[in-house]
Formats: structure tokens, C-alpha cells, sequence
């Protein structure tokens, strides 16, 4: 199974706005870029505040037909309103993995909306999402988290590729975080560098690809 990221950031390297969400950063062909990404995955990871903050629209728009990527959330505490659009909008019905303390809250609010999988634990481990992902036959995953569930499945060495648009704007403010957030430093993070394999400019926006 291969996991690619996708994330979109400033040119000084923020990945939200002061107000801890995204929206009017990017541009059409950005959405239409994350479109062609998504047509190439069959699932697509999303974390809980992701959601809840910016309510992403996850069918694919861009192309007539197309195989649109099975939502998987992510929800280690409490649970998500169902008027979002990842459970009205979607053309499948979500997975969502969550832990054996919310599992009865989850239950309660999304057991008709959802395939539930509670993982027996108080956290969500990204090897043991990875693993019932791989189990469920899923071979492209897109992962569209924030910047710690970034880090977390970065920490786990599962990521195999990053998608990153870098968008025309500066934002400047101390303390909003990367592409990857924790309070601490990626392990040896200066020994495993990531291979350019492809750059496109589109307007004014750059779209990067890097692998393993």
C-alpha cells in the first residue's frame, strides 16, 4: 500500500491561517490539482478537526465519472456532527476508526452514517490504521490530515510520498505550524531526505511531488 500527503502551504511555510483554518488560500487549479490526486486513490484519511474546521468537500469535482476515494476519519476523542459534508456528499459510506474510550459516543451519533472500527487502544496508532487499511484491500491512500497527523504517520516512517502546492501568500505570524507539527524534531531527520520527482507551475502556484 502506498500513502501519499497532501497539504498546501505559503511561501513561508504555513499551512493554516491565523485563525487556525484555510479557507481562500488556494486557487482553481489547486482544487483541480487535489482532484487528480484524489483520482488516484481509493481512500482518503481525514482527522477529526479537519472536518470540523473546514468541512472539506471530498468528492471529486473535477472529472465527469470519476472513481471518487472511500473517506476514512480519524477521531480519537468524541465524536463529529453528521451535517458535515465527508456524510452527505461522499459516494461511499465512511470508515471511521476511533478507540475503545469513544467507541460508545461514535456509536451512539454515527452508527448510521458510518462503518465503525474501534481500535483497542486510548490513541490511534497510524501502523495500525495502515494495517486495517491494508487488510480492507486499499492500495493508494491519501492522507488530507492536519499537520500532527501528519507528523504522527510521518514518525512511523508510512509515508511513502508528499504532494505539496505552494501558494502565492505570506502570512507571518509566529506559532502557526508546518506540514508536519509536533514539539518535537522528526528522527534523524537530516539523514532521510525526500526525492524531487516532479515540479509544475500552474499560474501562480507551484505543485510539488516528492518521494521516498
Amino acid at each position: 500500500m502506498k500513502l501519499s500527503i497532501n497539504m498546501a502551504m505559503t511561501l513561508d511555510g504555513k499551512v493554516v491561517r491565523p485563525d487556525g483554518r484555510w479557507y481562500g488560500l488556494t486557487s482553481k487549479e489547486d482544487k483541480q490539482q487535489m482532484d487528480v490526486y484524489r483520482s488516484q486513490s481509493d481512500a482518503i484519511i481525514l482527522g477529526k478537526n479537519s472536518i470540523i474546521n473546514d468541512n472539506p468537500i471530498v468528492k471529486i469535482r473535477a472529472f465527469s465519472n470519476a472513481l471518487n476515494p472511500r473517506p476514512v476519519i480519524l477521531i480519537r476523542k468524541g465524536t463529529i456532527p453528521i451535517d458535515k459534508h465527508v456524510f452527505e456528499e461522499s459516494d461511499h459510506i465512511p470508515l471511521v476508526i476511533c478507540t475503545k474510550t469513544n467507541l460508545k459516543e461514535i456509536k451512539t451519533s454515527l452508527e448510521n452514517r458510518a462503518e465503525i472500527f474501534a481500535l483497542d487502544a486510548d490513541d490511534i496508532e497510524p501502523k495500525k490504521v495502515t494495517g486495517i487499511l491494508k487488510r480492507k484491500g486499499y492500495q493508494n491512500v491519501l492522507l488530507e490530515g492536519g499537520p500532527k497527523l501528519n507528523f504522527s504517520f510521518l514518525a512511523g516512517d508510512l509515508v511513502d510520498r508528499i504532494y505539496i502546492t505552494v501558494v502565492p501568500y505570506i502570512i507571518g505570524k509566529n506559532g502557526l505550524p508546518g506540514i508536519a507539527n509536533h514539539t518535537e524534531e522528526l528522527p534523524e531527520f537530516d539523514k532521510n531526505s525526500w526525492k524531487l520527482v516532479n515540479s509544475v507551475t500552474k499560474g501562480n502556484e507551484i505543485f510539488l511531488t516528492y518521494e521516498k
